[in-house]
């Protein structure tokens, strides 16, 4: 999975419950335990992967008018991009670039929940 369109980014930790319970309902945080993190500011150097698939930073506008920050998971070129929630894991990097991505922010929530 390393041809021309494989998206790049820096690689992030996992981190979830420790009693090992899957809140993600078979979410990418069930299957793995890195991630590679894409999207403007983030240099591409890994290629995602089966075991480090694509999740990308999302801001948005909270109810009361904060800013939300979290990641989700990259769908394919092409297939419409399904409602993802908090499954109850994060993500981070020691790397300079993911704070510099994420804001002041350290570790972001992982929004990988289906239902």
């Amino acid at each position: 999975m390393s041809n021309d369109t494989t998206p790049k980014g820096i690689t992030a930790l996992i981190y979830r419950d420790s009693l090992g319970i899957d809140f993600s309902n078979r979410g990418i945080s069930a299957q793995v335990t890195e991630v590679t993190v894409i999207g403007p500011g983030i240099d591409p150097i890994f290629p995602a992967s089966k075991e480090r698939p694509a999740v990308r930073i999302v801001t948005g506008e909270s109810f009361d008018g904060g800013i939300t920050i979290h990641a989700v998971p990259v769908t394919a070129e092409g297939e419409p991009a399904p409602w993802y929630m908090f499954g109850g894991t994060f993500i981070f990097s020691s790397d300079s670039r993911f704070r510099e991505a994420a804001g002041h922010y350290g570790a972001l929530p992982l929004h990988d929940r289906q239902e």
